[in-house]
């Protein structure tokens, strides 16, 4: 009779053991069946299913019954379920209650979720309605689930475990997502095109032992409650068609404005701030100030769903935003920046519109440069170094803010946003004392050429400036933030510019110079068998090393850093290297447009917790890896062999 350490195995897996292989304490054999795949952890993912649908009825059965059990016999619920109004695709099922989650998916077929087409009749009012659903399904997990509930409280290896459904929560923007989809048909599936979620369960666990009422409970209660979320007759019909219309009316604003030669739309009565830097929702302070646009720049848009919308319009060139400490001027540019996503009703910056090509720039001391032209702006480094394909894995301020300019015009940008208290201030400006200190100096400011940067790409920028005047010489439009409220005082500062001379007119560069551009080492991306993980919105660990996003501040959410990791795989082998950077991302674009985000999922996965990113964002990601062992460069020579 067996004692001790290996009595305790042999009763918790069975007389095989505690190993994974068949005959070995593995998985039954059951799941050894055609069409099925045992990945690295000894879980099971599906490739196909050779039986058809089971009952509900079965499921709720198979898992009361699993109670006590091995944590690996939730195997057994692989597969197909149907309910009386949706259809449970239960597709990775995880193997240890520390492991990550199981994902199902559920889909209520259109001809009962019964949504009116009308709201899914184009590609923006689809993400609309996706959105919608998304947060409502959200909300219902909130009062399913308690906050305390959600948190595993008890620690130890014996305590209870999982029992926790979670899905991609959405933010303050309206962004593609994969957590609710609009599905497609599939030959043979029998249940016709619908309303897919996506989410992710911790199936509950006592230690290593299945919990078999709390499973019942997750099957038989949360995930139906789940599925009501899709059904038309669930929500408030009017604020579900409005939700839609807003969002569809903030696009077509963004059409317009780029139509009429603007860059930037605030809405009168627009709610800027926002409730802490740590949060993202509105100001609900009584006392809170609204926006009003200077009456000069006044501009009025008729909208498809909403009508009339008058606000500050702000036009194609050099704006300069001006202030005092704590007065508004950052809140305003953050708000710029954020303007080239759709918010959501009630958020106080819906209506607030930006050009889509608009980037933000800032100062990253530390980041890596590959083989980027940075001689618009930097050149005659000491030593003789060239600066037309300059490459430095630990850039300096100013180097990486050049940097940073030139990789945006190569991506396409035709808005660059710039905050004084995050930039370089040698690259911002040199004023005629230092110029007469330092003769030797290899940086050229942005001062001198943000106008041939205009001129020669046609590239406007707006700049938050407490204390660089000298943009006063440049500046097209210079606004005033005192007290939260919003002057145009471009005529004074052209007079003081008059009265108090800079050195910016006799220095301002005739040209910019030529964006080159440069090709995708797709061989230093990583592999399928790198291991890539994302922890937080600004971080993607790739092996041992870290690939830093905190400078992408129009990455809004972790469910775009998880697209970008999922790119960067998926490019590796379904790009030709050796491509021009920008012409890769168009294409990945267009493939997200006709495919979706699925695009970059291996075909054996289905990832609800992705969402769309744009070209921007990731290219600005490419630009920042890191090969330290490596002699690839992840960016080579236009005129590479």
């Amino acid at each position: 009779m067996c004692t001790g350490r290996g009595a305790y195995y042999k009763n918790l897996y069975g007389v095989r053991g505690r190993g994974r292989g068949r005959g070995r304490g593995g998985p039954p054999d059951s799941i050894h069946q055609a069409g099925t795949d045992i990945d690295s952890r000894g879980a099971k993912r599906l490739r196909t299913v050779e039986e058809g649908p089971r009952s509900s009825e079965g499921l709720l059965q198979k898992v009361h019954s699993l109670g006590g059990k091995s944590y690996l016999a939730y195997r057994d619920i692989q597969g197909h379920w149907d309910f009386s109004t949706f259809r449970l695709y239960v597709d990775y099922v995880q193997s240890d209650p520390y492991a990550p989650p199981s994902k199902p998916r559920l889909r209520v077929p259109h001809t009962i979720a019964g949504i009116p087409r009308t709201l899914f009749s184009n590609k923006i009012r689809t993400i609309a309605l996706c959105d919608f659903l998304a947060r409502r399904v959200s909300d219902v997990l909130d009062g399913l689930q308690p906050s305390s509930s959600r948190e595993n409280t008890n620690s130890g290896w014996a305590g209870e475990k999982g029992g926790q459904v979670a899905v991609d929560r959405p933010g303050q923007q309206v962004l593609e997502r994969t957590a609710v989809v609009l599905a497609q048909d599939e030959p043979g599936n029998g249940l016709g095109p619908g309303v897919e979620l996506r989410f992710c369960v911790s199936l509950p666990a006592q230690g290593r032992t299945i919990s078999g009422d709390r499973a019942h409970r997750v099957f038989s209660s949360t995930i139906p409650a789940l599925a009501q979320c899709l059904l038309y007759s669930s929500h408030d019909q009017r604020r579900l068609a409005e939700f839609v219309d807003c969002i569809e009316d903030q696009e077509y604003l963004r059409r317009q404005i780029t139509e009429e030669g603007i860059v930037a739309f605030v809405p009168d009565g627009a709610v800027l701030p926002r409730m802490s830097g740590a949060a993202d929702t509105p100001m609900t302070l009584p006392n809170v100030v609204r926006f009003r646009s200077p009456p000069n720049l006044q501009r009025t848009f008729t909208l498809p769903h909403r009508g009339d919308i008058t606000g500050m319009a702000i036009a194609k060139g050099i704006t300069m935003i001006v202030g005092g400490g704590f007065h508004g001027k950052s809140t305003l540019l953050d708000a710029l920046a954020r303007g080239c996503y759709s918010h959501i009703p009630g958020d106080g910056r819906e209506f607030l519109v930006t050009s889509p090509r608009c980037v933000s720039i800032q100062g990253e001391d530390g980041r890596a440069i590959t083989n980027v032209d940075i001689s618009p702006f930097i050149t005659n480094l000491p030593g003789d170094i060239s600066t037309s394909w300059f490459s430095t894995q630990d850039a300096s301020g100013s180097t990486s803010m050049a940097a940073g300019v030139v990789e945006a015009l190569e991506l396409g940008a035709d808005t660059l946003l710039f905050d004084e208290d995050t930039c370089a201030t040698n690259f911002l400006i040199r004023d005629r004392r230092m110029q007469r200190l330092i003769s030797a100096d290899p940086i050229t400011p942005l001062a001198y050429k943000i106008r041939a940067m205009f001129a020669d790409h046609k590239c406007s920028s707006i700049l938050v400036i407490g204390g660089c005047g000298d943009y006063c010489d440049v500046a097209d439009l210079v606004l005033e933030m005192r007290n939260y409220h919003c002057f145009d005082i471009t005529e004074a500062a052209k007079q003081i510019a008059q009265e108090i001379p800079s050195a910016v007119p006799e220095h301002q560069a005739p040209c910019f110079g030529a964006i080159r551009p440069r090709l995708l080492r797709t061989d230093s991306l990583p592999s399928s068998e790198k291991k890539v993980s994302v922890r937080k919105r600004s971080a993607i660990e790739i092996g041992d090393e870290t690939l830093g996003l905190s400078a992408l501040v129009q990455l809004t959410h972790d469910s775009q850093t998880r697209t970008i990791a999922a790119a960067l795989k998926y490019m590796r082998t379904a790009t030709d290297c050796g491509a021009p950077l920008k012409d890769v991302l168009r294409d990945l674009e267009a493939q997200f447009d006709a495919q979706g985000l699925d695009t970059v999922v291996p075909q054996d996965r289905i990832d609800g917790f992705l969402a769309r990113v744009r070209p921007f964002e990731l290219g600005m990601a490419i630009n920042r890896l890191v090969r330290k062992s490596s002699k690839l460069y992840v960016l080579s020579k236009d005129d590479m062999s």
